[in-house]
């Protein structure tokens, strides 16, 4: 898996982009099954809290 992460200005804002990019349709599948997705969600939100904090 590779993962790309990727901050652009916007506006005034940030843009966060996350990427990630499986070898295989399996790979995915198995990640997926382990709850890479919603994990993903959660530190999301928790880089997010951060950086409303500094």
């Amino acid at each position: 898996m590779t993962g790309i992460l990727t901050f652009e200005e916007e506006d005034g804002k940030t843009r966060y982009t996350a990427r990630v990019l499986h070898w295989t349709a399996e790979d995915k599948a198995q990640h997926e099954a382990m709850g890479f997705e919603q994990g993903w969600g959660i530190a999301t939100d928790q880089l997010e809290a951060l950086a409303k904090r500094i």
